[in-house]
């Protein structure tokens, strides 16, 4: 894409030049530390990002591990969806052990 009136292209909004899996990956080596940032790093979509990201890991070029499932050991109390008196915030009984909702995952690039 050129600038109106110019003929240089325009300056693009991704980190690194090549498809979705390498900017993606030049991104999470420059630093990006969520998947929104590489979003705005490359220029992708989240999907998009979402999509190489899972590729990546496949291939081997990102590690994720999970850093934590079901609910503290402490308790509802110390949840923090937990309410002021101890009651679970999340309208649970109480706490369980089984996974729900979101899981936070760290990913780490494979050095080669």
């Amino acid at each position: 894409m050129t600038v109106p009136g110019s003929t240089s292209p325009a300056a693009s909004p991704t980190v690194a030049s090549g498809g979705p899996l390498r900017q993606v990956l030049a991104a999470f080596a420059s630093g990006a530390g969520s998947l929104d940032a590489i979003s705005r790093a490359t220029g992708l979509s989240r999907p998009s990002v979402d999509a190489a990201v899972d590729h990546l890991v496949r291939m081997g070029r990102i590690e994720a591990r999970e850093l934590a499932a079901g609910c503290p050991d402490g308790g509802c109390g110390s949840c923090a969806s937990g309410s002021d008196d101890g009651d679970a915030g999340c309208g649970a009984d109480g706490p369980s052990r089984r996974r729900s909702g979101p899981v936070l995952v760290q990913l780490t690039l494979r050095r080669r």
